[in-house]
């Protein structure tokens, strides 16, 4: 069973599942223990710690193991054991994820949608309210995040967008696909709240962490496009060419490049440095024929839009 088909299969039930149907994914609380040494000499004894851990399958072999806060939510980074591992030092937990984890969730779930609503309603204090209960149960729950950065850039309360951008791109689980919308929609609000650098380093940390996207690579050309970056600038719309030869927002910041390398009125019209000669020659060698534009036209960085992934 693939782990597209796992998770979607997932989707669709509650409860803890594959324990006693091996065609079911397994998704379960676990637990193990850990003993330890305490004290010394002759007051010397052996303590045993019972830790909870949230197991989901990926794939046929593979089990996500995360662990499970005094809320009763998995929270943190997700690490990968196969079945013998999990059958060699973990216990299934049954009653406790059937009564306490589960609902734990589905209430954390509850909350993080409340705040999803209230901010596409215009409501950022209400989202803010609900963003932040989120995160007391789960200080990592990357949608509340996300959602509480959105409601500080929107607010332009740079400081505090700031301070959640920092924890956002210490998570690897910020660039899985589940969160690819909410992950567009950060990365394009630091930009326009001309947090350049932010945005170059959060671009940098996805190309990183996914597989290579070109619209990926257009954004981070387009935030090096506003600090003035011209090398970096045409490297990264140049990568997303590579991979789509045809992507409009890439082909039009290299026209756009073009035009500004001529054209020293226009260049002064945006504020922008001069072009290094071997930057424009890169150019016009990629653009080659195609680079048939008037160059009496004009194009802005709005001409480029914004580019998203599916």
């Amino acid at each position: 069973m693939g782990s597209m088909q796992i998770k979607s299969r997932q989707a669709q039930t509650g409860g803890c599942t594959g324990l006693d149907n091996p065609d079911e994914p397994l998704r379960c609380v676990f637990s193990t223990v850990q003993e330890m040494k305490v004290g010394t000499g002759t007051t010397a004894r052996k303590q045993q710690t019972k830790y909870l851990w949230y197991v989901e399958q990926q794939d046929v072999d593979e089990f996500g193991v995360r662990k499970i806060n005094p809320q009763f939510v998995p929270t943190g980074e997700e690490k990968i054991i196969d079945s013998e591992t999990l059958l060699a030092d973990y216990t299934p937990e049954v009653e406790i994820h059937n009564a306490r984890v589960e609902p734990a969730i589905q209430g954390l779930t509850r909350t993080v949608a409340k705040g999803d609503r209230h901010r596409q309603n215009c409501e950022p204090l209400s989202a803010e309210m609900e963003y932040t209960k989120a995160l007391d149960v789960d200080e990592t729950n990357v949608r509340a995040m996300f959602g509480l950065g959105l409601v500080y850039l929107e607010r332009q309360d740079l400081e505090k967008s700031r301070r959640v951008f920092n924890q956002l791109v210490e998570l690897n689980a910020a660039f899985d696909l589940d969160h690819k919308h909410l992950f567009n929609e950060f990365g394009i609000a630091l930009r326009k709240n001309e947090l350049y650098d932010e945005a170059v380093q959060y671009y940098s940390r996805a190309v990183e962490l996914t597989d290579e996207d070109e619209n990926l690579y257009f954004n981070l050309s387009r935030a090096f496009y506003e600090k003035d970056d011209w090398e970096h600038c045409f490297e990264f719309a140049d990568r997303a060419l590579n991979i789509d030869a045809y992507h409009e927002h890439a082909l039009a910041m290299c026209k756009h490049i073009a035009t500004m390398a001529d054209s020293e009125p226009l260049r002064n019209r945006h504020q922008k440095p001069p072009i290094p000669r071997e930057v424009a020659e890169k150019v016009n060698d990629l653009l080659g024929e195609d680079n048939d534009m008037d160059m009496s036209v004009e194009i802005g960085p709005g001409d480029f839009g914004d580019s998203t992934s599916n």
